[in-house]
């Protein structure tokens, strides 16, 4: 019978072939991508903004440098800046802005100031404070944390800072007239000690590891390159934290060492709840970790896995940014042998045990701290910050609210008209220009500023003032390429076939 339903015409059943169905996902996928194009570049309310078409139009602009170039991006937004001016867009919904004399503003203590999710999906959309979207959630988390990084705090926990300054300069001490040292790797283990001793109550003991040759670094690299990777497929994480280490280890051995720092912090805060009243009358001096969980913070946030996240947040950022502006610094040190005398004759004067806020009132020490942590910039990728009550401007624009907008410090640590030859390492310019300090932002500033500010001031002026008092030193086969920075992952690396700076010692002093 005509039109039965139940016997459909060949013309209608060939509309429903495989070949049919593909070509019409095709087409409807080429009108998708034509409607998201012209959405983005002529409809989007940051359509009006200055920037290359192509990171207006897709994220896989930024994939490309900072992927596949691996750790490009930051330095090709400066770029992008010369030619577009101080205000760009640099992908389909996040602006960023050079220009120094704006830093306070965006960066304010005053107003919400909520991250950008995006960013978030860096570690797995992590539940550390760092990656914390909210600015009231980010408020509660980092109230818990932030009297362990007071001035006071750190004061109290000089005493094991200097101790383990100390067994370093013993190690050095044991080194042999021409036999190389790996500085760079010694400073990263002193630092990992030193953090890990605050956060657990139990260092990691790196410090006797022959060579220095167990350090974190591989593990942090690894963590931070698959951090790039993952802003763009956000599943890498949560799929890295539930396969078993012997299958990483058997198939992909590079990321190995991704699943074992995550794993082992979160045992180890597990650890800690399961014996906290015995493990903490052990323990010397207060922990992070210890009081964190004797604290008033509310139960889901003290998940073993939350906590883990925390820890792995203080652990890096307590060892990378602080050893290596103690690397960068060291190379300077020594190639301008004038600077470690300096520094030699005015630590001499000062009374002992040394107080790391005597120590920072000392000026060329403070002039030579500060070109240090300057050179090695601290966090090397942009930042943005979303208002979300009100619209910002900057200059004649008007920025939409929620809009995330971002700087990056090393645009303000290597500014020209700022710094004058700013890759020179000359601590001079603080003496000369006290008023400088207004543009020290490695640790950012405003509400989310960086917690570790007086842990890594204290740690750098007594290490500092302590190996300089001690050792002089010669580079071997070290150059300014190991110490500039050459991949932005977050973090500064130097070119991947450095060898890190490398020291002779010429003369110790006991």
């Amino acid at each position: 019978m005509a039109g039965d339903i139940t016997n459909p015409s060949p013309i209608l059943l060939s509309f429903f072939t495989l070949p049919s169905i593909l070509l019409s996902f095709f087409a409807l996928s080429i009108l998708h991508l034509l409607t998201l194009t012209i959405y983005r570049l002529y409809l989007h309310p940051l359509s009006k903004f200055p920037g290359p078409r192509l990171a207006a139009l897709t994220n896989w602009y930024e994939f490309y440098y900072d992927v596949l170039l691996q750790g490009q991006f930051t330095a090709h937004i400066q770029q992008l800046h010369q030619i577009h001016g101080p205000i760009i867009r640099v992908s389909p919904t996040e602006l960023h802005i050079s220009d120094p004399a704006y830093f306070d503003t965006l960066y304010s203590r005053s107003g919400r100031r909520n991250k950008y999710h995006y960013f978030a999906n860096r570690f797995g959309g992590a539940s550390d404070s760092f990656s914390t979207v909210d600015h009231e959630l980010h408020r509660v988390r980092r109230k818990a944390i932030s009297p362990f990084f007071s001035a006071g705090r750190i004061a109290d926990f000089q005493p094991v800072i200097q101790k383990e300054v100390d067994k370093f300069c013993e190690i050095l001490s044991g080194y042999g007239d021409g036999e190389v040292i790996r500085l760079g790797k010694g400073w990263m283990a002193l630092t990992t000690d030193i953090i890990t001793e605050y956060a657990f109550g139990k260092s990691y003991n790196q410090l006797k590891s022959p060579g220095f040759a167990e350090t974190l670094h591989e593990a942090l690299v690894a963590i931070y390159v698959t951090g790039h990777f993952a802003l763009h497929f956000p599943v890498v994480f949560p799929i890295l934290d539930r396969l078993p280490e012997w299958f990483v280890k058997r198939t992909q051995p590079d990321v190995l060492p991704v699943v074992g720092l995550r794993k082992d912090l979160a045992r180890r805060i597990r650890e800690i709840r399961e014996g906290i009243n015995t493990n903490h009358k052990d323990v010397i001096h207060p922990t992070i970790f210890h009081e964190l969980l004797n604290s008033d913070l509310p139960d889901e946030e003290k998940r073993d896995a939350r906590l883990g996240d925390e820890a792995q947040l203080i652990i890096a950022a307590g060892l990378i940014t602080t050893s290596w502006a103690l690397t960068v610094g060291s190379f300077h040190i020594i190639k301008n042998p004038s600077a470690a005398a300096r520094i030699r004759d005015e630590v001499r004067g000062v009374e002992r045990p040394w107080d790391w806020r005597k120590l920072e009132k000392l000026p060329f020490l403070n002039a030579s701290v500060h070109e240090a942590i300057r050179l090695s910039h601290g966090i090397t990728t942009r930042d943005p910050r979303l208002a979300p009550d009100d619209e910002i401007k900057y200059g004649d624009w008007v920025i939409p609210k929620n809009t995330p907008v971002s700087m990056t410090t090393v645009d303000v640590l290597m500014n020209e008209d700022i710094f004058p030859e700013p890759k020179r390492f000359v601590p001079e310019r603080w003496l000369e220009n006290p008023d400088l300090v207004r543009h020290f932002v490695p640790f950012g500033k405003g509400s989310r500023q960086c917690l570790g500010i007086n842990l890594a001031m204290a740690e750098l002026y007594l290490a500092i003032a302590t190996v300089f008092n001690r050792f002089d030193f010669d580079l071997h086969d070290t150059d300014e390429s190991d110490v500039e920075m050459k991949h932005a992952y977050l973090v500064p690396y130097a070119k991947w076939e450095s060898k890190g700076v490398l020291v002779t010692i010429r003369s110790a002093r006991h």
